[in-house]
């Protein structure tokens, strides 16, 4: 048998002789294109048994995890409005006793504390000669 025949040029036993071969590769291909599907569907399955019950766990942990940080954030705003009110409510005396402080001759207080010790002194000299 001639490979470089045309199929016109063939008879009918050739012709069913290079029908079967082609059948048969087609059944070749056929066959391997199964397997290969088979294989990749029995993969895929088995990839999501293994993946599925992973992803709801890491689902799970998220949930949890974000009812946590809700948690948290609301005690952050309560905490911070907390300290909010204390800083309102005593900004006014804070002003005040800064004000107050800010009224002091220091100077004159100095002179005073030290007019005191020089006087206390001479009365501490003399106690202590009676013990």
């Amino acid at each position: 048998m001639e490979q470089n025949k045309s199929y016109e040029q063939m008879d009918s036993r050739e012709l069913l002789g290079e029908l079967l071969r082609y059948q048969k590769k087609e059944v070749h291909h056929a066959r391997l294109t199964t397997v290969v599907g088979i294989l990749l569907i029995g993969a895929l399955l088995a990839t999501l048994l293994v993946v599925l019950p992973r992803a709801a766990t890491v689902l799970s942990h998220m949930e949890t995890s974000l009812q946590q940080i809700d948690t948290f954030v609301e005690e952050a705003n309560t905490f911070v409005e907390g300290a909010n009110k204390v800083v309102s409510d005593n900004s006014d005396a804070v002003t005040q006793a800064v004000g107050k402080l800010n009224g002091l001759d220091f100077d004159t207080l100095n002179q005073a504390i030290q007019d005191l010790s020089d006087t206390v002194r001479p009365l501490a000299n003399f106690m202590r000669r009676f013990q």
